[in-house]
């Protein structure tokens, strides 16, 4: 081999080496932007997420707090009826518009659903983060089932033994009172007694309250555990 074939042997090595270096060092770069651009995205949807937690909490709260009246209302109801003095079952017109409720949470949270339905939880590092996403994420959606069993129980269960049993405008609760027309039939409290419907109805509710009122507090308290984690993180 002479001594320029070695030289242009040489040449060529070093010309390869360079344009290899070259492309390593942009895709080096390119990976440094892209996890740039990643991060980026990733404390702005943190943001986002946690201001929408931070906003739905006190809706949820409300929530709560109006559940639990009707946890009260409907015990009140049941001792009424257990009651062995019959003068006292007048006192179920304060109380009895508690079973012919509907109420649910609804929660929703947009941007988390968007977060993760779009990929970005696989992103998270941090992997207490990731489980607080997904155990709330899992929550929100046995919540839907929860709604749907509170609506289902009213529409079949409780506002057509309401219709065939007595004046709902009777017994509705003050917030409504309002919206209705006053008048019609008087409700025979003292019938109600033994009216095993009504007491299997309003157990059953109370149930279902008692329940829900357990599985909100503990959404209530994850959803604030993973506010707090975005915080740190964003830090």
């Amino acid at each position: 081999m002479t001594d320029n074939t070695r030289k242009y042997i040489l040449y060529a090595i070093g010309e390869i080496a360079l344009v290899m270096i070259g492309i390593l060092l942009a895709l080096q770069i390119n990976n440094w932007n892209q996890e740039r651009i990643e991060n980026i995205q990733l404390d702005n949807y943190f943001n986002r997420i946690n201001e929408e937690l931070k906003a739905g909490l006190p809706i949820q709260i409300g929530f709560l707090e109006q559940n639990q009246q009707i946890i009260k209302l409907n015990r009140r109801t049941l001792q009424l009826l257990n009651s062995d003095n019959p003068d006292s079952l007048h006192k179920l017109q304060f109380t009895l518009g508690a079973i012919a409720t509907a109420w649910s949470s609804s929660i929703s949270l947009p941007v988390m659903t968007e977060f993760i339905s779009n990929g970005y939880l696989s992103k998270v590092e941090n992997q207490t983060l990731k489980q607080k996403f997904t155990e709330l994420n899992a929550g929100i959606e046995y919540s839907r089932k929860i709604d749907g069993y509170i609506v289902t129980q009213y529409l079949n269960t409780i506002e057509p033994y309401v219709i065939r049993s007595f004046n709902y405008q009777k017994i509705a609760l003050d917030q409504y009172q309002d919206l209705l027309v006053a008048g019609g039939p008087d409700v025979n409290y003292k019938a109600l007694k033994g009216d095993i419907e009504l007491w299997n109805i309003t157990t059953l509710k109370l149930e279902n309250s008692l329940l829900y009122e357990e599985y909100l507090t503990d959404l209530i308290s994850r959803q604030k555990e993973l506010s707090l984690l975005l915080e740190e993180e964003l830090k």
